[in-house]
């Protein structure tokens, strides 16, 4: 790997500490690259790193839990305030789109991990 692909302690942004703590896909490798023994060995890479992705879903689930809740109070908000609205209901939508989001990467987690767990090679 290079010294881009692994950056000191020093150089760790927030934003890409954020991007570690959220996405899991970052430690997995490609199977569909090099020959049938570097493939095989992607596979076993990516198989023993799938331990980790229930404790994504759960990130990801939590968060899908907050917009949801988010979004029911934004709703709430509008309503008792007619002044705001059109504002409370472009932030209710926002946040349904994030939480839409949030979704599709919990059955993408959820697909790799099922995936990594029964499909033998």
């Amino acid at each position: 790997m290079s010294a881009q692909a692994n950056p000191s302690n020093d150089d760790l942004s927030l934003g890409y500490l954020v991007y570690l703590y959220l996405w899991p896909f970052w430690m997995f490798k490609d199977v569909q690259r090099g020959n049938a023994l570097e493939r095989a060995a992607a596979f076993r890479h990516n198989r023993e790193r799938r331990i980790y992705l229930p404790a994504y879903l759960l990130k990801w689930s939590l968060l899908f839990v907050l917009s949801v809740a988010a979004i029911s109070l934004v709703e709430q908000a509008g309503l008792q305030n007619l002044e705001w609205r059109t504002a409370c209901l472009m932030l209710a939508c926002s946040t349904g789109i994030f939480a839409a989001c949030a979704f599709v990467v919990m059955t993408q987690i959820t697909v790799a991990y099922l995936f990594l767990c029964r499909w033998e090679q």
